[in-house]
Order: structure tokens, then C-alpha cells, then sequence
């Protein structure tokens, strides 16, 4: 059984302790963390409404953090005020298990969702202005992008047909998805296909399988790409924990930001000769990468792609006409860069370069 509290904007005298029912800011954000710091053990359903700001909503979720004998199903459809989903307020709510969101939130950012490993569902109401959901997957009002899987979710994920892109970041905190389906008949049983996207052995791409869109981070062992993807998406492995080497085809030409970061097990991946972009952050915190080599066609190498990661040099098969900042020349007179020049805030490194 699921024990209620109901925070609400205009509680009682008696709750409040006083004569006055309209509740203010500061007695709110007391009253409503209280309620949820002290909730006994088991699984509690908090359904919250009034005036709230992002700053209060971070005190709610402080709460959540620190009662760890408790689950709570948090429903904040009639709070009115916060318009934007940050990780510093709801990052870490590990007892976290469902989430109806504000009708009024405009902004979700991608690692908001961070550490909440028990989180099953992610829903809007009817009467949310700018989200839809299924299933507990968060999508835009219009149900063409996909913003957030919850982090506990266990298995295959099906892609509507209405989908048209998936937001980075997305499936990043899911270790228990293993899989992406199409979508192939609608509520009425008619069949239907989506004109976005691929899939293949599992893995998302985009319909003309030249960009591969999301691999499913419960993925282990090695990933081979197939031909004729060029793009590899923004966040595309983020998270895969469990990946250890990856194999790309000759037809990539582009690395988006931040493609490989946070696959602690990767230990190799190839750039092909083709490859042209590296984008940001590319290989974060990948702390079990070897050396890299940097083919003769790149010719841009965005800030901190190797940063935090365990790479300990980078070979530059092309060593001539490298610039930063405002033309400024990089001296890449050995093509064996080592790892302080890669990660220390002095050197350039930290700056995007290019080949003129």
C-alpha cells in the first residue's frame, strides 16, 4: 500500500500551525520537505500543488535524498512556478520511483534524471504545455521527440512511428534497456512504420542508416558498426558501461560531441581514415582507453576529447597547419602528444583546434 501526503498551496491552519491558510514560500518548502524527510518506511505517494521555483523543488528533492527508508511516487502536475528540470535539483533522488511533472515545465536539461536508478516512469498530464508521455518515456507535446527514458527501465524500447528524433542524452542513465524496436501497428491495429528511423541487431539508426542515432547503453562486449553510417550522434554510446571495443565502418566522417564519453570498460575504438570532425568531449571519462590516433583528414578536434579519460597519448597522423582560438598556431612538432598536454587547463588542448 502506498501512504498519501498531499501538499497543498492552501493548506489548513492546523497543518500549518497557524491562523492564516495562505501558506507562504519559506512555510511551503517546510512544510513539504518535512512531510517527506519523516515519511515512515515503504513506498509513499506525494502529490504537491501550489507555487513553487526551481530553488524550493531543490529542497523538496533534498528531502527524497536523505530518507533513505522510504520510495516515493512524487506528483507535481499542479505546482505552478517551475519551468525548468536541472540535475542539481532531482539528480541523485535514488528512492525516486515515479515522477508526474509540472504542467507548466518548458525546460527538461539532459542529465536532470542523474542517479535515479529506481526511476520506472516519467509522465506528463493532458494538461502539460509542452510534454506528452507513454509508457512512462517523456516525449515533446507533440509526441515527435523523445526527451527521457526513465533510468529503471528493463528491456526492449519501442519507438512510436510519430518519432522523429531522439534528444541527446536521452537514454544515457538507462543501463537495463537492451534493445529499440519500430513501432509497427498503431492503437487501432493498423500498421504502421516509422519514416524516421532504422534499426538493426538492436541498435537505433536513422532511416537511411547514415547516422547511427542511440546504441542501448545494457550493451556489452563488442559493437561493430555497419556501412553506410557517416555520423556518429551526440551521446550515441554515452553510458555503455559494459562496451569494450567498438569497430567503425570506412564510411564515418563525423563524430558528434561527447559520442563515446562515460564508457568506463572501452578499451580500443578505431577512427577510419575518412573521419574529418571530432566533436566535444568525444571520449569523456573513458578510463580504460589506449593510445589514439588522429587520422591525416581530421580536420577539427573539439575541446577536452580526451579529458578525464586513460588515455595517455595521442598520435597525430598529420602534424602540419594546426590553429586555436583566433589563428593562433599549434607547434604539433611531434606527432606523439602526451597525456599532460591532452588534459592540463593550461595547454590548448582544453580549446578546439583546427587544420587550416
Amino acid at each position: 500500500m502506498f501512504g498519501l501526503f498531499v501538499l497543498a498551496g492552501s493548506l489548513s491552519a492546523q497543518a500549518t500551525g497557524g491562523a492564516d491558510s495562505a501558506v507562504r514560500h519559506d512555510v511551503f518548502s517546510y512544510e513539504a520537505a518535512e512531510f517527506v524527510r519523516q515519511a515512515g518506511e515503504g513506498s509513499h505517494v506525494v502529490v504537491v500543488s501550489g507555487a513553487m521555483d526551481t530553488c524550493l523543488l531543490g529542497k523538496l528533492c533534498a528531502a527524497l535524498r536523505e530518507n533513505s527508508r522510504a520510495t516515493f511516487a512524487l506528483d507535481l502536475s499542479a505546482v505552478s512556478g517551475v519551468f525548468e528540470l536541472r540535475n542539481e535539483v532531482l539528480g541523485g533522488c535514488g528512492n525516486l520511483v515515479s515522477l508526474v511533472i509540472p504542467d507548466g515545465l518548458a525546460r527538461v536539461q539532459g542529465e536532470c534524471f542523474a542517479g535515479c536508478e529506481r526511476l520506472a516512469a516519467i509522465d506528463a498530464t493532458d494538461g502539460s504545455a509542452y510534454f506528452s508521455s507513454a509508457r512512462g518515456i517523456l516525449y515533446d507535446k507533440a509526441g515527435r521527440e523523445l526527451v527521457a527514458c526513465p533510468s529503471a527501465w528493463d528491456g526492449t524500447v519501442e519507438i512510436p512511428a510519430a518519432v522523429s528524433s531522439v534528444r541527446g542524452g536521452a537514454f544515457a542513465y538507462c543501463p537495463g534497456v537492451t534493445d529499440f524496436a519500430l513501432q509497427t501497428r498503431d492503437a487501432a491495429g493498423n500498421t504502421v512504420e516509422s519514416a524516421a528511423f532504422s534499426v538493426r541487431d538492436g541498435i537505433l539508426y536513422s532511416k537511411d542508416m547514415t547516422r547511427l542515432v542511440q546504441v542501448p547503453a545494457g550493451r556489452a562486449g563488442r559493437v561493430t558498426i555497419p556501412d553506410p553510417v557517416a555520423v556518429i550522434a551526440c551521446e550515441s554510446f554515452a553510458y555503455c558501461a559494459r562496451v569494450t571495443a567498438v569497430e567503425l565502418p570506412a564510411s564515418v566522417r563525423t563524430i558528434e560531441p561527447r559520442a563515446f564519453s562515460h564508457c568506463a570498460a572501452l578499451e580500443s575504438v578505431d577512427i577510419p581514415a575518412g573521419v574529418t570532425s571530432i566533436g566535444k568531449q568525444s571520449f569523456l571519462w573513458c578510463t580504460a582507453l589506449g593510445d589514439m590516433t588522429i587520422p591525416a583528414g581530421v580536420v577539427y578536434l573539439g575541446s577536452r576529447s580526451f579529458f578525464k579519460s586513460s588515455v595517455t597519448a595521442v598520435t597525430f597522423a598529420d602534424t602540419e597547419g594546426w590553429t586555436y582560438g583566433k589563428k593562433k598556431r599549434v607547434a604539433v612538432d611531434n606527432p606523439r602528444v602526451n597525456a599532460e598536454q591532452l588534459t592540463h587547463p593550461g595547454q590548448y588542448w582544453f580549446l578546439d583546434i583546427y587544420k587550416e
